[in-house]
Order: C-alpha cells, then sequence, then structure tokens
C-alpha cells in the first residue's frame, strides 16, 4: 500500500471513530493531501510551470491542520491549486451549489464593471416581467450590484469580469417557481423595481458529485438573410449527452440551407470527447482539431469523426456549406476548443469577442469529505499549434457591444454572421463553384472583410 493509500485510509479510521466536528476536520485535512497528491501525480506539466509544489504542500499542510472549521480548509485547498495559475482547477462543495433549480431566464454579462442584461426570451416570466436586454442589474432580491463588484479579484480585467459575472450569475437562481425581487436601471437612467418567477426551464441537470450546476439543453432556429437566403441556427447550453441526438436531428434538418450558424456564446463547456463527433457534421475528411498531452500518456490527437448517416439510417454527406460559429466572453472549454478548432482548419469563420481562455482538459475527483475536486490532465493545441488557454479564441470578426446596441432589440453578432453568409454565399455563385467545398470559408473569408 502506499503511503497516500495508508494515509487516508488511516484517516478514515480516526475519523470514524471521533465526534462529527472533529470528523469532518480529518477528513477535510484528507482532503488536502488528496488534491496535492493527485495534481502531482496528474498535472500534465511535470514542471508544474515554475511553481514548487512540493514546497507548496509543505507550506499550506500546517495551515489545513490548524484549520478550525472545514471552511477554513477548503479556502487554504483553494488557496494551493490558485498558485499554479491555470484554469480548470476548482473545489466543488455544497458552498457551491446553486441555490436552487429555478433561474431567473435571462442572460448576463459585465461591461465596464456593471451587469448588464443582454438577452431575455420573448416567451417567459421574465419578458412578461419586463426585463430587457441593455438594463442595468442592480440586484437580485438581497444581493446588490455593490456585493458583485467587491468580488472582482484577480489578474486582470477579464478574470475580475469573470468573478463579478460568477456572483451575479448564482443571484439569478432560487427555488422553482419562487418569485425574485429584480431592481434594474432602464437606459434612461430610470430605476425600477421588478418581480419575476424563477423557471426551472427544460433539460438535463449536470453535477458534479453532490454540486448541481445547471440545466443542458439545445434549441434551433430557422432564420433568413436580408437577401432572403435560409440559414439554420443552432444553440446549445453544455457539451453533453443529452444535447447529441438533438445536434444530429437540428443539423438534418438544416441540409439544404444556405448556411449554419452555432452559437456558442456563453456555453461552459462540457466533454471534450463530443467535438470529434459534432465537428464530423461538417467535415468530411477526418481532419485534425487538435492534439492533447498529458503526463503519461503519448500525445492524444483529436480528429473530426464524419457523420455519414442519420440517426433513422439515412445515407448522408456532412454538411458542405457557410459555417458561422458566434462567441463571447463567456464562452469556455470545450466550446473554445471546438471553435479555435474549426477556425484553425479554415471551416468556420468565428463572430463575436474572445472567449475565456480557459481550455484545459480536466476530470473530477471525489475527496474524502465528498467535495469533488475538477483538475487538469491535459493541454491543448489547435492544429496551427495554438494553446487556447490564457489566449482564448480571436474571432475572425470581432464584434462590439453596448447597451445601445442591446437596447434596440438588434443581435450585432447574428447580424453580422447572416451579413457575411450572404456575402459569402453570393461570391460562391457567382463563381459557379455549385457543388460548393468542405473548406469554402477559407477560400472566401478573406475577400469577406469589411
Amino acid at each position: 500500500m502506499s503511503a497516500r493509500a495508508l494515509f487516508l485510509a488511516l484517516a478514515l479510521v480516526v475519523a470514524s471513530r471521533t465526534a462529527p466536528q472533529d470528523r469532518a476536520l480529518i477528513l477535510a485535512v484528507a482532503s488536502f493531501e488528496d488534491v496535492w497528491q493527485t495534481i502531482n501525480d496528474t498535472f500534465y506539466d511535470p514542471k508544474f510551470g515554475g511553481v514548487d509544489w512540493a514546497g507548496v504542500r509543505k507550506e499550506l499542510l500546517p495551515r489545513a491542520q490548524a484549520a478550525r472549521t472545514v471552511e477554513d480548509v477548503r479556502a487554504v485547498i483553494t488557496e494551493m491549486i490558485d498558485r499554479l495559475g491555470r484554469s480548470h482547477f476548482e473545489l466543488l462543495s455544497d458552498s457551491n451549489a446553486l441555490p436552487g433549480a429555478g433561474s431567473i431566464p435571462i442572460d448576463i454579462r459585465v461591461m465596464a464593471s456593471e451587469v448588464v442584461i443582454t438577452r431575455v426570451p420573448r416567451e417567459g416570466p421574465a419578458a412578461a416581467a419586463g426585463l430587457k436586454p441593455g438594463q442595468v442589474l442592480l440586484a437580485v432580491d438581497d444581493a446588490t450590484a455593490e456585493a458583485w463588484r467587491k468580488a472582482r479579484t484577480g489578474r486582470d480585467e477579464r478574470a475580475q469580469n469573470q468573478r463579478q459575472w460568477e456572483a451575479a450569475y448564482r443571484a439569478l437562481y432560487g427555488g422553482d417557481d419562487s418569485v425574485a425581487v429584480v431592481k434594474v436601471r432602464d437606459t434612461d437612467g430610470r430605476q425600477r423595481t421588478i418581480s419575476v418567477r424563477r423557471d426551472s426551464g427544460t433539460g438535463d441537470l449536470l453535477a458534479f458529485g453532490n454540486v448541481t450546476l445547471r440545466n443542458a439543453r439545445l434549441n434551433s432556429a430557422r432564420l433568413s438573410t436580408r437577401s432572403g437566403r435560409e440559414v439554420g441556427l443552432i444553440s446549445f447550453t453544455m457539451w453533453m449527452g443529452a444535447v447529441g441526438e438533438p445536434f444530429d436531428q437540428a443539423v438534418d434538418s438544416f441540409r439544404e440551407s444556405d448556411g449554419m450558424i452555432l452559437d456558442l456564446r456563453g456555453n461552459p463547456g462540457g466533454l471534450m470527447g463530443m467535438i470529434q463527433k459534432f465537428s464530423g457534421h461538417f467535415m468530411k475528411e477526418k481532419d485534425l482539431l487538435g492534439t492533447m498531452r498529458t503526463r503519461s500518456t503519448p500525445p492524444l490527437t483529436f480528429r473530426a469523426n464524419p457523420q455519414l448517416a442519420t440517426t433513422d439510417g439515412r445515407r448522408v454527406v456532412p454538411f458542405a456549406g457557410l459555417l458561422a460559429i458566434l462567441v463571447d466572453d463567456q464562452t469556455a472549454s470545450t466550446s473554445e476548443i471546438f471553435a479555435g478548432a474549426m477556425q484553425s482548419a479554415g471551416r468556420a469563420r468565428v463572430f463575436g469577442r474572445q472567449t475565456m481562455g480557459q481550455a484545459l482538459p480536466a476530470s473530477t475527483k471525489t475527496l474524502p469529505n465528498g467535495d469533488v475536486l475538477l483538475h487538469v490532465v491535459g493541454d491543448f493545441v489547435t492544429p496551427d499549434g495554438r494553446s487556447l488557454e490564457g489566449r482564448g479564441v480571436v474571432p475572425d470578426e470581432v464584434v462590439p457591444v453596448s447597451i445601445a446596441t442591446l437596447a434596440s432589440g438588434r443581435d450585432a453578432d447574428m447580424d453580422a454572421a447572416l451579413a457575411w453568409i450572404d456575402r459569402a454565399r453570393s461570391l460562391w455563385l457567382c463563381s459557379g463553384d455549385l457543388q460548393g467545398t468542405q473548406f469554402l470559408p477559407r477560400r472566401v473569408a478573406p475577400l469577406m472583410r469589411p
């Protein structure tokens, strides 16, 4: 038995013979040790990015052992994993769980240190109550904009915006059908207080261990460009198994369209392996999507898996028309990897704003005290050799967003993508190449720049 396994076994034995409060602390300290050892064994970089990982344990273990509450130990664990300065390290506990399955059905983003409503579904309790894009969110029940601004910590503005967004996002959640008291500021400066019912929506809930995070669901719609060309729109909340078959069906329904738009704005990622199948709806060869390297295995290549049949058994060819991908500052992880891979391969044109730059493959592990560790196990680079961690995906067309644009009801990202499809499709038809090509965007994109 290894020293680590022996330590954990002894900790469990001791914990079983002590009072509940002491038992919780013993298991929390055992979790500290388990976190350190797991990262020591699995982090892709054996040099830990220049961090003295053994020294970190030596420094922080006494603090964990001296802690008087479980939350104090968790704080030390969080400080330990933050020393690595990488995304996809997180300690998930009951304190991370959203306060309920119901949510105010709106999207929010941080703009100039204010939380702004960016999207409100036309049908639903939020729109009916009077919430609109462009409004500044000032409070939700007892949670205030001042408290959200205090959460602005991190090395740079992007990290600070993310912390502020997380605090405000949490406030949207509560019991299903509960009524939230929301305070907003309209574009004319007038403040209003609105009561709005929370809604649990539909879809499968994503959970890490004992922590429920959010629903996984997909939406699709048929759009038209200004010149009347047909475009299929697909958006989904997370890369989870629940959206796999709906995605297949949506692509199939738009197979004869002039173009497709994948809306990954606000999509935080999920199962990385799904990019191989999803990309296969748009690539007819097993093209390289990227490479992952880990500590213990040879480099693992991800390739498109061409989808040559529908779910009901019909033979098809992957969609070879124009493909646009929408991203923003809340596009993360698997969504970034997919967008970056398709952009790098020349198969899609990306619109919006720079993504989060949190794109490291990760795994989860349940700790002795029941908490869950999300931890990095690999590094990923796109086919052209770019690492997306820290940098993110830079769109081919950066589309500024403003409160005025939001308040007008326009979706500037969507407008830009539809305009590109119109222009590119016209060039395609004028060229006489009616059969098209799998990599059409690479051919025409340079000519389509504003």
